[in-house]
């Protein structure tokens, strides 16, 4: 009896101490040496620091083993954080290796994730990633991993090296490039993630529950590390540019007989009035980026230019309501997390592509300021930009401010938060407009989330009616791998409503949304079916003048997930009743009549497996479409022919049969073909070539982008751009259009200097 009572003791004791070691911080080695960034781990440092292994599986067994061992260690010294993860590999020949591109797309290939919550707020999170050929992307990582803003860029470092045990990766941090308080002992928390593709399989460190969706980017599972007598610097670093252009356009006559040539070299934005000054200022520039404290950063922006900026997708918008393009310019990306105010239905208080972009007309920035970072709770975000007004187009001359804030209150990423826009009219109209918004999320765990918020627009700070000028959002919300799960909304938007700034589908109008469905995850180890679902959405909009209904869908969507990535979705049905106010003129041969239109529609979409150097999606669908029949198809593939050469093909077809052209019973017929077409040849992760060709029968104009880019380290670049509009059908028109419609070249160069 004394012997078992011993044993239990001594059982208890281990079992105590291995959920203590879980629970305690790790503790990295200190060292006062470099590592030698070259991916070995031949330093005897990283075998003196503790070592972990516990890794799960998220994807596509949750919570299962990996079939793969992993190791993860860390060392740091006065100026740099060093991560190794040893990734064991009973196939290494078999490793999938395709991008040397900086910011790869992520999950086509074998690779490495290290992510850090530098503010130990269980919310954000920096997120570093290295593949096995070299190439880095990074994010910031906001809403305990709800956000993701990956066109953040930092400085930092990566190397891999492959052998006959798989491969281990090592990653260089400065410090500098991190936010922390600066204290005796920073806590801070990581987490790590390994994908092996050829399995489709996603491993992550440290286990956590594996029902929880978007596990590797959770910040609040992260384990906790210390580091002691952390130095604390503010880094300055200041980014002039100079560019080189030419342009042409061909543009009709003043009396409408031919086309003429105009060109440009070296592009005047008007700041002064001496051409030759004004062609010289016009196209040189600096961005200027501080650390004011290591909490918070300012950056500065004197002409700013997006030349290198790549150009917007071409889309058939078959829609009553306007689409609202993605940003692509990388100084307004940067801070998108910081200053973003939107909601699930699309709806954004503030949109980045109002500045520098107005009626279609890009318009030039003279400079800017903007601060971001956190203040204890606050996360905050400032932005002032001013821009130019061109005369001739009837555009004034624009400041932009904008500041948002979050307060956090739990460590499962909620918070309260605000937003106030303002865009005045710098010129002697002294016109302005502004948006005053409040939000909040309340996570009730880590799959139920509730949410709401209110905001309201004035002129000149005066708000013409009470509730004609505001919108209301409420939200409920449960996301997860198993299980029930829905999600349902409620918006009310405001007759009146102007959110210059931003981004409304319409006006006026009321809208009830919910998705619910099941989702079940098959545990037989035979089966190479991963889940199975089935979701029911709605809604419900009517306008809210008269309370009449616009617009009403019901959509009942099974689908099959498998374990290889592949998936299947078919909509059983699809009911639509829309209504029209006036009639819809589609184009000259196709028109709809004002009225009430209730219809059916079947949509299939298919997902190629996703553990090769291929990936694919077909979406297909048929069925009614206001008085018409309408059949669309779209398949997308992407194929790596090897390490260096890369493309991508996008097809659009809609081929749309109407019974009436408006009253009359006239049969018409709509048909439209957009292609997209991404080349990228990368020579190595220093020099890579993009081209970008897209082509649409409506416009009948072939568009192509060319972007030779120059990076030999983290702040550097040189960009070649040359962009050439075709028209393809030139007796379209009379006098008949000219074949090259306007074509471009640019030569931009970045240098940062600084620490």
């Amino acid at each position: 009896m004394n012997r078992l009572n011993l044993i239990t003791l001594l059982l208890f004791i281990i079992g105590s101490t291995n959920i203590l070691a879980q629970q305690l911080p790790y503790e990295p080695l200190r060292i006062v040496s470099n590592i030698t960034l070259d991916g070995k781990l031949d330093e005897p440092e990283w075998y003196q620091t503790p070592v972990e292994t516990e890794f799960m599986q998220t994807d596509p067994n949750p919570g299962a083993v990996p079939t793969q061992k992993t190791e993860v260690r860390i060392l740091y010294n006065d100026d740099y954080l060093f991560v190794a993860v040893t990734c064991f590999d009973t196939e290494p020949d078999k490793l999938i290796r395709v991008n040397l591109e900086r910011d790869f797309p992520l999950g086509d290939e074998d690779g490495t994730a290290f992510i850090i919550d530098t503010y130990h707020d269980k919310i954000t999170a920096l997120n570093f990633v290295g593949n096995t050929l070299d190439a880095r992307w990074d994010a910031q990582v906001t809403q305990d991993g709800g956000g993701l803003s990956d066109s953040y860029n930092t400085f930092w470092d990566v190397k891999t090296f492959v052998g006959s045990f798989g491969y281990s990766t090592e990653y260089r941090i400065p410090f500098s490039s991190l936010r922390f308080s600066a204290k005796e002992e920073v806590l801070m928390g990581f987490r790590i993630a390994r994908l092996i593709k050829r399995n489709n399989e996603l491993i992550t460190f440290p286990v956590c529950d594996p029902n929880t969706s978007s596990a590797w980017t959770n910040v609040s599972f992260a384990r906790e590390i210390i580091f002691r007598n952390l130095k604390s610097r503010n880094p300055l670093y200041i980014s002039p540019y100079i560019i080189a252009n030419y342009s042409e356009e061909n543009i009709l006559n003043t009396v409408g007989t031919a086309y003429e040539k105009n060109t440009t070299f070296m592009q005047e934005k008007n700041f002064v009035k001496n051409e030759t000054l004004d062609k010289i200022i016009s196209n040189i520039g600096v961005d200027a980026k501080y650390g004011i404290t290591k909490n918070l950063t300012l950056d500065l922006t004197l002409n700013t230019d997006f030349a290198q900026a790549e150009v917007d997708d071409r889309i058939i918008n078959l829609t009553k309501y306007e689409v609202n393009l993605p940003e692509k310019r990388s100084f307004f990306l940067e801070s998108a997390n910081y200053l973003s105010f939107g909601f699930p239905s699309g709806n954004e208080i503030f949109i980045s592509r109002e500045i520098g972009n107005e009626n279609g007309v890009i318009v030039p920035i003279i400079g800017g300021v903007r601060l971001t970072g956190k203040v204890g709770d606050w996360q905050l975000g400032a932005l002032n930009m001013q821009t130019t007004g061109i005369e001739e187009e009837g555009i004034s001359p624009h400041n932009f401010s904008v500041f948002r804030t979050r307060k956090e209150f739990d460590s499962l990423g909620s918070f309260v938060g605000g937003i106030f826009t303002n865009r005045l009219n710098t010129d002697t109209t002294n016109i302005s407009n502004q948006s005053l918004g409040i939000d909040f999320v309340k996570r009730i765990n880590q799959q139920i989330a509730f949410e709401g918020g209110v905001v309201s627009t004035f002129e000149n700070y005066r708000a013409e009616g009470a509730f004609n000028n505001m919108l209301f959002h409420m939200g409920l919300f449960r996301s997860a791998n198993t299980g029930f799960l829905y999600s349902t909304t409620i918006d009310l938007v405001g007759e009146d409503i102007n959110p210059v700034m931003g981004y409304l589908d319409d006006e006026g109008y009321g809208e009830l949304y919910a998705e619910t469905g099941y989702q079940i995850e098959l545990e037989d180890e035979n089966s190479s079916i991963q889940y199975i679902s089935l979701f029911f959405e709605n809604s419900y909009r009517w306008r809210t003048e008269n309370g009449n209904r616009e617009t009403f869908s019901s959509e009942l969507r099974p689908a099959l997930l498998f374990n290889n990535g592949a998936e299947i979705s078919f909509t059983l049905f699809e009911y639509d009743i829309d209504s029209l106010d006036e009639n819809w003129f589609i184009d000259d041969e196709n028109a709809i009549a004002a009225g009430t239109y209730k219809t059916f529609t079947n949509t299939l979409t298919l997902v190629a497996p996703e553990e090769s150097k291929l990936s694919a999606e077909l979406i297909a669908s048929y069925g009614g479409f206001y008085s018409g029949k309408r059949f669309f198809i779209s398949p997308f593939v992407n194929y790596y022919f090897n390490n260096h050469l890369n493309a991508s093909l996008t097809y659009e077809f809609n081929h749309i049969n109407f019974d009436t052209y408006l009253y009359d019973t006239t049969f018409t017929l709509f048909t439209s073909n957009l292609i997209r077409l991404n080349v990228q040849y990368n020579f190595n992760i220093k020099y890579s070539l993009k081209m970008y060709v897209q082509f649409d029968d409506l416009s009948n104009q072939l568009s192509s982008n060319m972007r030779f880019r120059y990076n030999p380290t983290e702040g550097t670049d040189l960009f070649i751009v040359f962009n050439q509009g075709i028209n393809n059908n030139r007796a379209r028109l009379d006098p008949h259009l000219p074949v090259i419609n306007n074509q471009a070249f640019t030569v931009k160069f970045i240098k940062t200097f600084g620490e």
